[in-house]
């Protein structure tokens, strides 16, 4: 036997909420920092990575650069040819200066040595009316070009000569001798070669 009566029909019955409101904000504010945390983390992971990408792309740029120096080496161990060529440049150039020099010892000493005589031989004995106009010095022989006011002088001036330290017991040749306009043009030769006539 019944003791109680619902008046209450079932759709007037107050439902449960299954997801309140307060459950809600706290499953959005979860799901947020779950988010956040997760950005983050990967915001790091990227970060990190492009550093040691630019550090690999830096140690790979080094070691570039150091393979082309060990190549380089390599090569210019390996290419003789241009070491052998330089070497034999060079050995030519010795060659060609020792030759030089030892034409240099044979010829330019003595030269030398009888240019400053004769330039002192002809200082010492000037004559007046003659004038040189040039000093040819050709193997062992010493020409002597200029002009002279009159032929008659050029005797005078030979015999003075001869008994200069230099042109001591030489003889002279008069090569060509040509007047114009008054004055005589000579060309005068002696051998260098008559050392042993010196006193």
């Amino acid at each position: 036997m019944k003791t109680r009566i619902n008046f209450y029909h079932k759709t007037l019955r107050v439902r449960r909420d299954p997801v309140p409101l307060s459950g809600m904000i706290t499953l959005w504010l979860g799901a947020l920092l779950i988010i956040a945390i997760t950005w983050a983390f990967y915001s790091y992971k990227t970060y990190s990575n492009k550093l040691d990408l630019k550090q690999n792309k830096e140690y790979l740029k080094q070691g570039k650069a150091q393979l082309e120096v060990v190549k380089q080496q390599l090569a210019e161990k390996q290419n003789k040819a241009l070491f052998i060529n330089e070497l034999k440049t060079l050995q030519q150039e010795v060659l060609h200066k020792q030759q030089i020099f030892t034409y240099l010892e044979l010829s330019t000493d003595q030269s030398t040595t009888d240019y400053a005589l004769v330039m002192q031989d002809l200082a010492k004995y000037h004559e007046p009316n003659i004038w040189l106009t040039h000093i040819k010095f050709a193997g062992k022989s010493v020409t002597l070009q200029g002009q002279v006011s009159q032929s008659k002088f050029l005797p005078i001036w030979f015999s003075n000569l001869k008994q200069s330290s230099f042109f001591i017991d030489k003889e002279f040749s008069v090569l060509e001798l040509s007047t114009q306009g008054g004055v005589s043009k000579f060309n005068v030769a002696t051998d260098l070669s008559d050392e042993g006539d010196r006193p």
